[in-house]
């Protein structure tokens, strides 16, 4: 297939399957918290945070597990592709066995590490178990990802992923049909959508990989520490990502309250979805990133990574335009029994460092592809430490409950904007080997089209009565619209405009 079009179908495939799990989290989040209230709610988001401190251990191994085995098979090393394939399954099933009992005794003592009333302590354990099940399956699993990376056909992934999807809402509205509504069903709908995923990935990994076997002889401990020796910076990375906003409900359960966890919880839905939507556009062009690595290919790995950041540039001011803009009538129709003006406030604390970061997603490909993570991992590190510091000292002079959700939420976010705006971007430059300024002029493009963005959506709201669902979409599609017509002219140069005019008229 034609490396253009292979592209195209990823990144087709990607979006997809992205809107249909968005669409499904957008309309089952308002109906879970009808029908187990915002607390029990908050406790899912909790017990993700706790998956995301256990993946601080699984991420040395796994993160760099795709890199170094696209790369033996981009060489046609079978037997080094295997061994590392291999290794990585084994090491996955003995961490997923040694982790289990301490996963255990969380759930058992769950009331002694955390406060959840004793009315829901039951449901909450449950949906704790199904949660943690997951996990463990997924980590088993993860290694057998790697082949529709590696061949790259993203779109084979995001086809299944979109099933499963649909197959946790079927489970998720037969459980409260039939059944006294509980919160432990969204565990265990996640758990069958993740055994789906599974056995088709290894359905996968059988036809698009033939070679590769899972074989006892191919074990071999040498390939585990090359892999923890470049993993164990990503473990840090992931390590800081969770002192500086990962902590954020755990910190919220302890020094405020569990209903305050809950509405942080739902505040950090919408941010979370448009960071997560960037990562996945960006992750489209990780495997040929990492192919055009391996063949040594530096000029065409610029190229790629440039055409990132003006593609992903055209749509980064959308959603945090709409937000500036809209957010406090999107929650009042989203969840109507909910503070919709706490809810927009923390929200828009949450996501104030997408005006500058979110074209630049495609550079954490570039340090996994060239194996750079170390220095990114001590910065973040750095960086969390200091976080959380700030953090819990400034809990200690307010007693109000509203102030210290703005604490939790906007100081990560202050550190976040830091990073964004120096050391990403420089460092990013430094691994192309490019000039440090390369991308500031990316960054203040961006800048300036939230701004214009938000005002025209200011200007909309202002002129348009948004009344309802229908308005508010509407009102959506016209900022959309202005915005990708400003970024057009804005972020591309008169020859891209024009190749793009020609494409889509030859289209």
């Amino acid at each position: 297939m034609d490396k253009n079009k292979q592209f195209a179908i990823n990144m087709i495939a990607q979006v997809v399957g992205f809107v249909v799990m968005m669409g499904i989290s957008f309309l089952l989040t308002p109906f879970i918290v009808e029908h187990v209230g915002s607390e029990a709610y908050g406790f899912v988001g909790l017990a993700n945070n706790f998956v995301s401190y256990a993946q601080v251990i699984t991420v040395a191994l796994n993160s760099m597990a795709s890199r170094f085995i696209t790369i033996k098979i981009t060489e046609n090393d079978v037997e080094g592709s295997n061994r590392y394939f291999t290794s990585v399954v084994i090491a996955n099933i003995m961490t997923a066995l040694v982790l289990s009992v301490p996963s255990a005794l969380i759930i058992l003592n769950l009331n002694k590490i955390v406060n959840v009333s004793e009315a829901i302590l039951i449901d909450v354990q449950w949906l704790w178990a199904f949660i943690f099940l997951n996990f463990l399956v997924s980590i088993i699993s993860s290694t057998y990802s790697v082949a529709t990376f590696v061949r790259n056909k993203l779109y084979l992934s995001s086809l299944q992923g979109i099933i499963s999807n649909i197959l946790r809402v079927a489970v998720l509205i037969a459980a409260f049909s039939f059944f006294v509504p509980s919160v432990w069903y969204v565990g265990l709908a996640a758990f069958v959508a993740t055994i789906y995923v599974y056995f088709w990935n290894v359905y996968y990994t059988r036809k698009l990989t033939p070679d590769i076997k899972v074989r006892k002889r191919y074990f071999d401990v040498k390939v585990i520490k090359v892999l923890l020796s470049s993993g164990i910076w990503n473990s840090f990375t992931r390590l800081s990502s969770i002192l500086s906003t990962g902590l954020d409900l755990l910190v919220t359960n302890l020094y405020v309250s569990s209903a305050a966890m809950g509405v942080l919880s739902v505040a950090k839905t919408v941010p979370s979805a448009i960071l997560t939507l960037f990562g996945t556009l960006a992750s489209v062009y990780a495997p040929q990133l990492t192919i055009s690595y391996a063949r040594k290919d530096y000029t065409e790995m610029k190229n790629q990574l440039m055409s990132s950041i003006k593609f992903l540039g055209l749509f980064a001011c959308i959603p945090v335009a709409a937000l500036f803009a809209y957010g406090e009538i999107f929650y009042k129709l989203w969840v109507p029994t909910q503070n919709a003006h706490l809810l927009y406030m923390l929200t828009i604390l949450s996501c104030i460092e997408f005006m500058f970061v979110l074209p630049l997603e495609g550079l954490w490909n570039l340090f996994t592809a060239t194996n750079k993570v170390k220095q990114t991992s001590i910065y973040m590190f750095a960086n969390s430490i200091v976080t959380i510091i700030i953090v819990l000292v400034a809990l200690q002079f307010t007693n109000d409950d509203t102030l210290k959700l703005y604490i939790i939420a906007g100081t990560s976010t202050a550190f976040a904007v830091i990073r964004s705006l120096f050391f990403l971007p420089i460092y990013g430059a430094h691994c192309l080997n490019i000039k440090w300024t390369a991308f500031y002029p990316s960054i203040l493009k961006n800048t300036l089209s939230v701004v214009v963005a938000s005002l025209f959506s200011l200007l909309v709201r202002n002129f348009l009565p948004i009344d309802g669902w229908l308005m508010l979409i509407f009102a959506g599609i016209l900022t959309s619209i202005f915005a990708i017509g400003f970024n057009f002219i804005v972020l591309l140069n008169p020859e891209e405009r024009k190749a793009v005019v020609k494409r889509v008229l030859r289209k």
